[in-house]
């Protein structure tokens, strides 16, 4: 199925006896389906968009209106753009439908987040701009009457077999190469290494840096993904002059920071505890053999002390665990493995200076 994805804009549907963008592509490209995403300001605008769409001859598109309504005071907010934009594209891409979006419609900022969807992720789909039929910015909008509505249509100079098409299909690889970069770049501040690995490593990004640097780039990723997916160790820590036990703690520990940056609590307090209690163990073991009981192949303390938190099922109180009082058990698990293993404390900004390097070359 050929889907069209819009905004509606404020010259939808016609403007200056054209054609405006939304229409101009239903007309040419005649999709199936069109979904339309309207802000709170433009659902007036619904019986209008309807009526217009359906006046084409010959073509009876389903039209279908997404439950998403756009808050009009974040339509002007690309990041919140991006956000639900990207989630309506997702909602109807699969391998069975083509999807087409509408790159003329909706305030700048929804262009650019389907500019922007449409370079990075992998759809099926074609981005559509719409030239004006001057060459000058498009009116607002003003409510029409019935009667103005009809007279809109049958003035329409694009409402003919013979019009002349103005869509313009988006092509700019210069443009594609610099947005992956910035969204790769704002994958690895973020810690989400294995989004970034599944990005770098599609085919047609192999010429996005030199081979050496894509190569370390791709290695590096891979190496981090490593870590969350089955708790690797991660390579650097093989090279660094520590034990066994040292090791394993640090990469550990270093898991556990990442996951307190991304805000992932319930992790970080089941990890916590677990780290804490493999390094008792380690001091146990040394200091006082004998004091470890054992359930199977599992190390445990003495039963008479009393679980944590982090073992419960009930739900995390999140009032009770702020970033401060997060940050608190982070530095209380450095001064852990400090004191009790030994570890030097220049290991825990690791992932910090590995994302200084990572961005500095997608730069």
């Amino acid at each position: 199925m050929k889907i069209l994805i819009s905004a509606v804009g404020t010259t939808d549907p016609i403007s200056n006896n054209h054609d405006a963008a939304l229409l101009h592509i239903a007309r040419n490209y005649r999709p199936d389906k069109i979904v339309l995403v309207y802000s709170q300001e433009m659902m007036v605008k619904q019986d209008l968009i309807n009526k217009v769409l359906l006046s084409i001859e010959g073509y009876n598109p389903i039209i279908e209106i997404d439950s998403t309504i756009l808050n009009n005071d974040e339509v002007f907010l690309f990041d919140k753009m991006y956000e639900v934009m990207g989630q309506i594209v997702q909602k109807y891409t699969n391998d069975d439908n083509e999807i087409i979006l509408n790159l003329s419609s909706g305030t700048p900022q929804i262009i650019s987040a389907l500019f922007a969807l449409n370079r990075i992720n992998d759809y099926n789909t074609q981005a559509i701009q719409v030239a004006t039929p001057k060459n000058r910015a498009n009116r607002e909008y003003t409510a029409l009457t019935e009667s103005e509505i009809d007279a809109l249509i049958m003035e329409n100079q694009d409402n003919r077999l013979d019009f002349v098409d103005r869509s313009i299909k988006d092509k700019s690889e210069k443009f594609t190469q610099a947005l992956v970069k910035r969204h790769l770049r704002s994958l690895i501040a973020s810690f989400d290494y294995q989004a970034a690995e599944a990005i770098i490593n599609r085919k047609e990004y192999n010429k996005l840096l030199s081979k050496k640097k894509i190569a370390y780039i791709r290695e590096k990723l891979y190496d981090f993904s490593r870590v969350f997916k089955n708790q690797s160790i991660l390579s650097d820590i093989l090279s660094f002059p520590l034990d066994d036990s040292q090791e394993k703690a640090l990469n550990y520990y270093l898991m556990i920071d990442v996951l307190k940056e991304r805000e992932h609590i319930a992790d970080v307090l089941i990890k916590a505890k677990s780290l804490a209690e493999f390094v008792i163990e380690e001091i146990i073991k040394k200091d006082h053999e004998g004091l470890i009981v054992f359930d199977g192949n599992l190390p445990k303390l003495n039963p008479s002390f009393p679980d944590k938190v982090a073992h419960g099922l009930s739900e995390i109180d999140t009032r009770l665990l702020s970033r401060k009082k997060l940050k608190q058990l982070s530095e209380n698990l450095q001064l852990l493995l400090v004191d009790c293993l030994g570890i030097d404390s220049s290991y825990f900004n690791y992932y910090d200076k590995q994302n200084k390097e990572l961005t500095k070359m997608l730069e």
